[in-house]
This record gives structure tokens, C-alpha cells and sequence, in this order.
């Protein structure tokens, strides 16, 4: 590894938030009697997600050995994105990192500026790594310098999940697509009124701010990731004052924590009728809800455009750090064009980029499984490129913009004084960038 990382590696540690992470060693493919030949290889895996992509990831990682019982694994699943960002910060400070690595496209940027990822094209072109199916736009998410660093594993976006049938038993018509966010808010008051418990809330989650900026034609950074990707306040003031509104008359979940995916979620639970996800997990909470739920894009936002961007849901990237650079790379190449594998995976983590793989699966799919390729559909021609990566500043600043947001709805600050106070202190906090975490 590069001595010329160190410095790197204390600021890597320096600006990621330590979150409080459920995870689990587990060493796979191998038992304390086993003796390890000279030819054996070990390979350290590490993602985040449900117990049913723990389940899902062994099973496949179960089925590689069949056939290369020489390679061993050692995995490690975490609660979410922030806990792998904070363990890879440890791991990277004792050069342990795992080798590959499931990673999120606002964070991996960060690992590939300071070296600390594998480019991945001598894989590619010595056929170890094999893209001959995959749509060559889906890899430029994870390419810097024309070099490939992250490997998409499937799409997603970010809309609203509903339940179908919540919605009929209270007499709720769904809102048509390319509907107007007054026209969301006039659902979510109809629904409160046919369902008048105190624990339930219209919407349990308020719709995404990132997206509303975009939506207003502007960002929430801007493409260098040194300045907010706006100036006027009256476009953040906006959002906040909608986000009291619609508390303020029990319209909106009370928590701004993102619901884990498990049988505790509000559409799951009954809770709410509506919240902001990730397509991929319509699959997997339709499973926990025990029937079909549904996706909906983001509201328009009127005199607005378009905010809605499709985005590599997850990628595959590999540390500089490992030792089996080879036969980690051949296998992600199972792992994304395996038939058999992906059969048992079934797109849990996005639409995948194999063409062929995700045509195998959506023929196969169950209702709830399709919904997520019919969403995608719909988004080709209905969004726009995604943003750069979020700045190596983003944690502070999204506490920034989280602690005015709060202050707002506990009635400290008016929408127009929170706003003002975020832009200035992310103003504080961006302007020491050198540069974005971007391409």
C-alpha cells in the first residue's frame, strides 16, 4: 500500500461519523479443524443490510465454493451505510480493510482519492471481470480518470413506497403519476381524517430534500462540492416551512430516522400509508408485510423539473490493501453475472446491470419483485443525471441542516432564520474543500 496514504487515512477517520452499528463476524467456507493448504485463499467481505441479504449472500458465497473449495471467505454484515463507512475507517487505519467491499456511491469516493481502492480495469481486460452485458452508462458512476474503481451491482432511485390495500380500506384513491405535491398533501389529509389513530401518520417520512432542490432546478452542493448548490435561502426556507406544516397538523412522523428495513417499518407495521425509500427495498418489506406494496415517484413540484435520478444502488469495490486481488475480482464477476447466484439474490440490492440477469429475473419475479424494474422503466425518461458524490464535509453539514430542520419544527427558529443559519454555516464547513468527492 501506498506510504503516501497515511495522511489520507487519518482524514478519512477525522470525517466519518462513528454510528452506532449492529454487525457480525462470520467466517464462512471454513472450520477451526480445517488445515489451510499453501493454495488456499481467504477473501474478507464486507456489507451492510437485513438479515435476509445476510441469508441471501451466504447462500451464494456457499454455492462459489462448490466449485473453488480452495477460496475461503470471512464476512462481515452491518446495520447500514454510515456503519461500514466507520468500520472501513478502522480497518483502513490498521490496514485490515476487507477485500471487497460493499460500498455506497456518497461515500466510496472517498476511498478512491486516497488510493485506498483497487482500479479494476486490468480485470477487465484480461476477461477476469466480464462487463460485455452490462450498459456501459451504468459504469460511469463508479469510474474516475477512465479508470473503473466501483462496480455497480444493480439501480435504484429514491420514491415513495405505499400500501395498496391500507389505502382501499380507508377509501383513498393513490395519486395518479406526475401528480403535484398539493395534491400529496391533500391525500395525506384525507387519509388522517378516515384514520383517526394518534399513532398514524399519512406520511411517516418527509419526501427527499435533495430531490426538492432539484426539483426547484437547483442542488443541494454544487458539482465541487465547495459551496451549497444554491443561493437564494427562499428555496430551503420553502421546504423547511412544509415540513412544519405538515407535522404541525399530524400529517408527518414525528422521527427524521430513516426506518431499517425489518417488520418494526411504518408501512409494515401500519404506521403510515406512505414513506420515502429505496426502490430496491419494495421487495423485501413487501415480504415482511406479507403483500404486494407499491412505488410512487416523488410529487412535481410546480413551475419546477424534474428531481428524480436513477443511481447505482450499491457497488462492489476492492481494497488496495488485499492480497488476492485476482480472486476477488473473478468473484464479483460471479456475483454479478451468475445466473445461479442471482437467482438466489433476485435483485434484493437493485435492478441488476447484466442485462441478461436482470431480464431472468424480472420474468421470474412475483408482483412485489417486478415493481421495482416497472419503476425504472418509468424513470428512464423521466429523470435527470445524477449528482456528484457527496463532499468528505457532507457529515457535518447534513448535521448542520438536520439541527436547523429540527429547530424549525420545534418552533425555535422561523423557516427563513433556519435556512439562513444553514447556508451560513455550511458555507463554513464547505468552503476548506480543495475539491469534490466527484469524478
Amino acid at each position: 500500500m501506498r506510504k503516501s496514504t497515511q495522511k489520507s487515512i487519518l482524514a478519512v477517520l477525522g470525517t466519518t461519523l462513528l454510528a452506532g452499528a449492529v454487525g457480525c463476524s462470520h467466517p464462512a467456507g471454513r472450520n477451526a479443524q480445517q488445515t489451510e493448504h499453501p493454495e488456499d485463499v481467504t477473501l474478507k467481505f464486507i456489507w451492510w443490510g437485513s438479515e435476509s441479504r445476510k441469508e441471501s449472500t451466504l447462500k451464494v458465497i456457499e454455492l462459489y465454493r462448490k466449485e473453488h473449495p480452495h477460496i475461503h471467505f470471512e464476512t462481515e454484515s452491518l446495520a447500514n451505510t454510515g456503519a461500514v463507512a466507520t468500520q472501513l475507517a478502522v480497518q483502513t487505519s490498521g490496514q485490515t480493510t476487507a477485500d471487497i467491499i460493499q460500498a455506497d456511491y456518497n461515500f466510496i469516493y472517498d476511498y478512491i482519492n486516497r488510493d485506498l481502492i483497487e482500479p479494476l480495469n486490468a480485470f477487465t481486460e484480461d476477461g477476469t471481470l466480464n462487463l460485455s452485458d452490462m450498459d456501459k452508462s451504468y459504469l460511469l458512476p463508479g469510474t474516475k480518470d477512465d479508470q473503473l474503481y466501483a462496480m455497480p451491482i444493480g439501480n435504484n432511485s429514491t420514491m415513495l413506497i405505499y400500501d395498496p390495500q391500507l389505502l382501499t380500506s380507508a377509501g383513498v384513491p393513490v395519486p395518479q403519476e406526475e401528480y403535484t405535491i398539493d395534491e400529496l398533501y391533500q391525500t395525506l389529509k384525507l387519509l388522517k381524517q378516515k384514520i383517526g389513530r394518534p399513532d398514524f401518520y399519512p406520511l411517516g417520512n418527509m419526501i427527499d430534500v435533495f430531490y426538492y432542490l432539484r426539483a426547484r432546478g437547483a442542488s443541494m452542493y454544487n458539482k465541487e462540492g465547495t459551496a451549497l448548490g444554491y443561493q437564494d435561502d427562499r428555496l430551503m426556507a420553502d421546504f423547511f416551512a412544509l415540513n412544519k406544516q405538515w407535522r404541525d397538523e399530524g400529517l408527518l412522523g414525528g422521527s427524521s430516522a430513516v426506518a431499517g428495513n425489518d417488520k418494526n417499518h411504518p408501512i409494515v407495521s401500519g404506521h403510515a400509508a406512505f414513506y420515502s425509500v429505496a426502490t430496491n427495498a419494495v421487495s423485501s418489506l413487501s415480504k415482511l408485510a406479507g403483500r404486494p406494496l407499491k412505488l410512487l415517484p416523488y410529487p412535481e413540484v410546480p413551475g419546477g423539473q424534474t428531481g428524480h435520478f436513477i443511481k447505482p444502488s450499491m457497488f462492489l469495490a476492492l481494497s488496495s490493501y488485499s492480497k488476492h486481488k485476482k480472486e476477488a475480482a473473478a468473484f464479483m464477476n460471479f456475483f454479478l453475472n451468475s445466473e445461479a447466484a442471482n437467482d438466489i439474490l433476485k435483485g434484493e440490492r437493485g435492478v441488476p446491470v447484466s442485462g441478461k440477469i436482470a431480464a431472468r429475473l424480472s420474468a421470474n419475479l412475483d408482483e412485489a419483485g417486478k415493481e421495482q424494474y416497472r419503476i425504472l422503466d418509468y424513470l428512464k425518461t423521466r429523470s435527470k443525471p445524477i449528482d456528484a458524490p457527496y463532499p468528505s464535509s457532507h457529515v457535518v453539514v447534513s448535521k448542520a441542516y438536520e439541527l436547523a430542520l429540527k429547530q424549525v419544527t420545534d418552533g425555535k427558529l422561523t423557516p427563513e432564520q433556519a435556512a439562513k443559519q444553514y447556508g451560513e454555516q455550511a458555507k463554513v464547513y464547505l468552503g476548506g474543500a480543495k475539491e469534490g468527492a466527484g469524478k
